[in-house]
């Protein structure tokens, strides 16, 4: 198996400077230090002063710079530090929390944070859709990580002395999902003083469930975070409440990207902090999938497709995939990478499958399930090829790393067909790929000597999916292996190419 290649640059950029005369320049200057001299005539509050906002935050170099420096409770550098389930490579660092005095105050991005503004009568928790609760708590807020609390203080709305405790995740479903309290608080009840003031959002949410998979690492955590936090430009603090360092240090680049500050460890934070907006949960639409009309930002799958591949310093959007990028190379053949599963639903004519893809003309690359742990490797031989295929399972995730125009090569197990667009065509064809679509038949599934043709498995799939997940999960996800027809197959493969040449 061959490293994938460097991806070229596609043009340089020219950088056309303009010159100024002489005089013109002077005036420039003087204007310039009229401007800092008037403003220094004018006295500010020394409040204002403390935490300054033109001091920047700075990225930490080490672990040990990490640990030494954050004094806000235990931070992505922790995490980092511990090493558990390490994903090798390098290690992207996160910028340490600028704290002095009591006060912190963000430098902005690109835009500077609005306070939101609390409507009379608005309700502080929506806990009426089916996948999530979500409290959206705009005013004086205050977490207290170590108690999983939050505490909120306002005049203006009617929900005052209320309490709600809320799974802090997209799939609100799992009764093992940790969960926050929020308390709503009137003026005359007693509140906890800060010891910690930031002029930034914040968004506490949950770890855990069923993270560990990549397709749920994407589906329950990260599209849902895209949903909630982007809207901030990195202005927002991440508390993390059943933290998972190795999830941090895996997606680290994706964290970089959602925000420049500290990354709190909630459940070890033993401090009181204080924001002007806090959001308890995390949005989401529906499995791996946006709803651009849920939204105000209107995002899209796509959105998100190209803010990873952003993350991970990919080409641009307007770069074309590999092989049309280098359609003047006569050497040149569509890359495909093969998925191979390592326990179930696994092809188990591996060799003729390549065979066969070569003789449709791609160059074919083998991807195991080992290879997406060190992320910063794997992602740029995914956006190296053309097109993924495999078999119904997390692996084909990673065609969100994929270029635009890529296709994803889905291959659907015997009895499966009624779940396999929502889990993997339409978020496919949402993040602008192309989809082909292959059902297995009896003859190609090992059910079918495992059980006979007479078995309900075969005969009557309808059946085993009324009697339950748990018997679909038994016998067609974990039971059952291919072995792939490629005479069959072709016309599949006949579309891919068509899609990518």
């Amino acid at each position: 198996m061959g490293s994938p290649k460097v991806a070229r640059t596609m043009g340089k950029q020219r950088i056309c400077r303009r010159r100024f005369s002489g005089p013109f320049a002077a005036v420039l200057v003087a204007a310039a230090l009229a401007v800092v001299v008037f403003s220094n005539l004018f006295a500010q509050d020394p409040k204002e002063t403390r935490g300054s906002p033109n001091k920047e935050y700075r990225a930490a170099t080490s672990n040990q710079e990490l640990d030494a420096g954050n004094s806000g409770g235990m931070a992505t550098a922790a995490a980092l530090s511990q090493g558990e389930r390490s994903t090798g490579g390098s290690e992207k660092q996160f910028p340490l929390e600028y704290q002095e005095g009591e006060e912190t105050t963000a430098k902005s991005g690109l835009v500077q944070y609005t306070k939101c503004t609390p409507g009379t009568g608005t309700t502080i928790c929506d806990l009426t859709n089916q996948r999530y609760d979500i409290c959206d708590l705009c005013g004086d807020a205050r977490t207290i990580g170590h108690s999983s609390t939050v505490m909120y203080f306002s005049q203006s709305l009617t929900s005052n002395g209320e309490e709600w405790s809320i799974p802090a995740q997209s799939r609100k479903s799992l009764p093992w999902i940790k969960k926050v309290t929020i308390k709503s608080l009137n003026s005359s009840q007693l509140e906890p003083s800060c010891t910690s003031r930031h002029a930034i959002p914040a968004i506490v949410f949950a770890l855990g469930g069923f993270t560990g998979n990549v397709w749920h690492d994407l589906s329950d955590v990260l599209v849902p975070l895209f949903l909630t936090a982007h809207q901030f430009d990195q202005d927002v603090q991440l508390l993390i409440t059943n933290n998972q360092p190795w999830f941090i240090k895996k997606y680290s680049a994706i964290f970089n990207r959602l925000t420049r500050h500290a990354i709190i460890d909630f459940d070890a934070d033993n401090q009181v902090r204080c924001y002007p907006q806090v959001i308890v949960g995390l949005r989401s639409h529906q499995d791996i999938g946006i709803d651009p009309n849920s939204m105000p930002q209107n995002y899209t799958m796509t959105d998100f497709r190209l803010f990873v591949r952003e993350a991970y310093g990919l080409p641009a959007p307007e770069v074309d995939i590999p092989y049309k990028a280098n359609k003047d190379d006569p050497e040149k053949k569509p890359r495909i990478m093969l998925i191979d599963r390592g326990k179930t639903r696994r092809f188990m004519n591996v060799p003729d499958v390549i065979q066969g893809l070569e003789w449709f003309g791609f160059e074919v690359v083998k991807a195991d399930p080992r290879m997406d742990s060190n992320l910063d490797e794997f992602v740029p031989f995914v956006d190296s090829c053309d097109a993924i295929m495999g078999v119904h399972g997390a692996g084909l995730t990673n065609m969100v790393f994929l270029r635009s125009g890529a296709v994803l090569v889905h291959i659907i197990p015997y009895g499966i067909e009624f779940m396999a667009s929502r889990f993997y065509g339409t978020p496919a064809m949402d993040m602008g790929l192309r989809h082909v679509q292959y059902s297995i038949s009896p003859d190609e599934s090992t059910l079918l000597e495992k059980y006979g043709g007479n078995h309900t498995v075969i005969k009557d799939p309808e059946a085993i999916r009324n009697s339950g997940w748990e018997k679909v999960g038994e016998f067609y996800m974990t039971k059952q292996d291919i072995e792939l027809n490629m005479t069959r197959f072709g016309p599949s493969m006949l579309k891919a190419i068509e899609f990518i040449t």
